[in-house]
């Protein structure tokens, strides 16, 4: 008996892994390089996890050249790569209270991160899967000085 239980087992499929396309059906992998290589400053791989028409509202901080939103790849590049060059050692970003929703498709990833004197950021991305990649479609962006609850 005992050898036909192992003669089974033996022959039995092996316990699959997590299918390439349920691995690819989750945001989270694609959200988590985006903030690595923004953090980083890597710039082919920040900017490869943007969709061609994606937009940006960016926070009131020195570095960005233009507070209106900013619409396609062109436009977000030419912006985000002055921030890129003027940034010493990158934004530090370490995503707090991380929020996803998923909506067919489209995934609203929303978080806070600390940004130091009692300040924090805010974040909304919202991703789309595209071809099987997981790709930046919008991110709005503020900051908030604390000066209280």
């Amino acid at each position: 008996m005992l050898g036909c239980l192992t003669l089974a087992l033996l022959n039995a499929p092996a316990q699959a892994a997590p299918s390439d396309a349920a691995a690819a059906d989750d945001p989270r992998p694609a959200f988590e390089h985006f903030i690595a290589a923004f953090n980083a400053l890597d710039w082919n791989s920040f900017r490869a996890s943007f969709a061609d028409d994606a937009s940006v509202f960016n926070p009131d901080i020195p570095e960005v050249v233009s507070l209106h939103r900013l619409d396609g790849r062109a436009e977000i590049e030419r912006v985000f790569h002055a921030v890129f060059a003027a940034g010493s050692g990158g934004p530090h970003i370490v995503p707090q209270e991380l929020r996803i929703q998923r909506f067919d498709g489209t995934a609203v990833i929303t978080f806070e991160f600390t940004r130091g004197h009692g300040a924090f950021g805010r974040r909304t991305v919202v991703m789309t899967r595209d071809n099987g990649r997981w790709l930046i479609v919008h991110i709005h962006a503020s900051n908030v000085a604390r000066t209280s609850n």
